[in-house]
């Protein structure tokens, strides 16, 4: 249930609209196969999900795929799926070197290499998935006008920085290529 953590205990808030975004693409009571690969997500991810048998399962929600080992990761989230259903990727991206608690999680994701994403799209296509969408939640857009904003009212001007922290906001997720300029990227393929 959302809402059990502690506050100390909650996931950057990128992750969390992610993972709520993610929720919405699978149908109302379907249960996905999870592959989490950063323990820190696990409560959240607990939290919105339950964990699936492979018998019922419907898609795959794989999150923060590693470099080392994201081959056999996507051959096995391919081979799971039934045609018609998702796979859900959330993974970090470049700028989620800003994210303060990113920096202290282990691994080495994909994403967060420059062409990571990229390269996992190319192979999900490979591996007969057609890519429906990518989304970049905390975009380079809402990054740099919540700064201005900060700086606007430091220097006396709040009403400046009202308007600019507004419109930070509803530039919070990029969609398209945009995507790649993003903390966190969620990519939607179907096989």
């Amino acid at each position: 249930m959302i809402g059990a953590l502690p506050m100390v205990a909650l996931a950057p808030l990128d992750y969390r609209y992610a993972l709520d975004a993610a929720r919405t693409l699978f149908a109302p009571h379907a249960t996905p196969l999870i592959r989490c690969n950063v323990a820190e997500l696990d409560p959240e991810v607990s939290q919105r999900f339950a964990q699936a048998s492979a018998s019922i399962a419907y898609g795959v929600l794989w999150i923060e795929p590693l470099a080392a080992s994201w081959r056999v990761e996507l051959k096995d989230c391919a081979d799971q799926l039934s045609t018609g259903s998702p796979l859900v990727v959330i993974a970090s991206q470049p700028l989620a070197r800003l994210v303060p608690e990113r920096r202290t999680w282990g691994g080495a994701p994909l994403g967060m290499q420059l062409t990571g994403v990229n390269q996992l799209r190319r192979a999900m296509r490979d591996a007969g998935l057609s890519i429906e969408s990518r989304h970049g939640i905390h975009s380079a857009a809402s990054i740099a006008l919540s700064q201005i904003s900060h700086q606007a009212a430091r220097l006396g001007r709040p009403e400046i920085g009202d308007r600019l922290h507004f419109a930070a906001r509803l530039r919070y997720r990029a969609q398209g290529p945009l995507a790649a300029l993003a903390t966190v990227g969620l990519l939607v393929g179907r096989k």
